[in-house]
């Protein structure tokens, strides 16, 4: 707790903090003292993924200083300039939905989840005490942490966002509620090398995270890939993926590059040679 203060002494106006936590190296109940702690410091915070990693889940717990909203608008106009914009899309991050889609609980959810645990302060550390048997023996495993924790937090746009139109709201609730499925989809994955046994787990319940929010790219980029594997040995099934990717995120022209060429004739080796590789 007294780290977090002293963090907060030292933002400037505006100032963002983020103190990043490894789930993959915590239990729920340690990581309810820590948000208590946090939250102690920063009442008004949220928490955010780091990544959809089933594997390894870190989360961030978030706030500024001044205890304002995120401004949406700011958040685009950063994304937009030219000497981030690149960087950013490298990092997953092309658009608002993107980077504002990462964000897993506003402040009311994490009291909610925090409860009343122990608050974790220099004179009563709880967390030193538990996390030596968290690490040695774990009671879980790092995906079913984060995914219980998922099921106990919740978030409202407008606890932490402002500036922004209805229609924004919106799309950001149905992307939050694609990536949820999205990360409760990959727990039950079985990996194949096979991309047609890929397709047979993962084809039908991506397009429909799709169907949830066409701004999910986690659910477009695999499919994508999967499509270029299966140009290699059955066009019309790909082509009819691609043609459903289009349809769905005509917004996006990488499946329709990669439908044009496949329709106009071009090999399908030539074809490839501009399709994402499988991951």
């Amino acid at each position: 707790m007294e780290h977090f203060q002293a963090v907060r002494l030292r933002l400037t106006s505006g100032g963002v903090f983020c103190q990043w936590l490894p789930l993959h190296q915590l239990d729920l109940v340690t990581l309810r003292s820590l948000v208590r702690s946090f939250l102690a410091a920063y009442p008004h915070g949220g928490a955010i993924l780091a990544s959809n990693s089933l594997e390894t889940p870190v989360l961030g717990l978030v706030a500024r200083r001044d205890a304002l909203p995120f401004d949406v608008r700011d958040v685009q106009a950063r994304l937009a300039q030219p000497s981030q914009s690149r960087l950013l899309a490298g990092l997953g991050l092309e658009d608002e939905y993107a980077v504002l889609g990462s964000f897993v609980a506003g402040p009311v959810g994490l009291a909610r989840f925090a409860g009343d645990a122990p608050i974790n302060s220099e004179n009563y550390p709880v967390v030193a005490y538990r996390a030596p048997r968290v690490t040695y023996a774990a009671d879980s495993r790092p995906r079913e942490r984060l995914l219980a924790l998922l099921a106990e937090l919740s978030l409202e746009p407008s606890e932490l966002f402002t500036r922004a139109p209805e229609a924004t709201w919106s799309r950001l609730s149905a992307y939050w509620a694609a990536r949820n499925g999205y990360l409760e989809l990959g727990r039950d994955v079985r990996p194949s090398p096979r991309v047609e046994d890929m397709l047979a787990q993962l084809q039908r319940p991506l397009l429909g995270l799709l169907r949830t929010s066409p701004d999910f790219r986690p659910a477009y980029d695999p499919l994508l890939n999967m499509a270029g594997a299966l140009a290699r040995s059955n066009v019309l099934a790909a082509r009819s993926l691609l043609a459903e990717l289009v349809r769905l995120q005509p917004a996006r022209d990488e499946a329709f590059q990669l439908l044009s060429r496949l329709d106009d004739g071009t090999s399908v080796s030539a074809a490839l040679l501009r399709a994402p590789s499988p991951d």
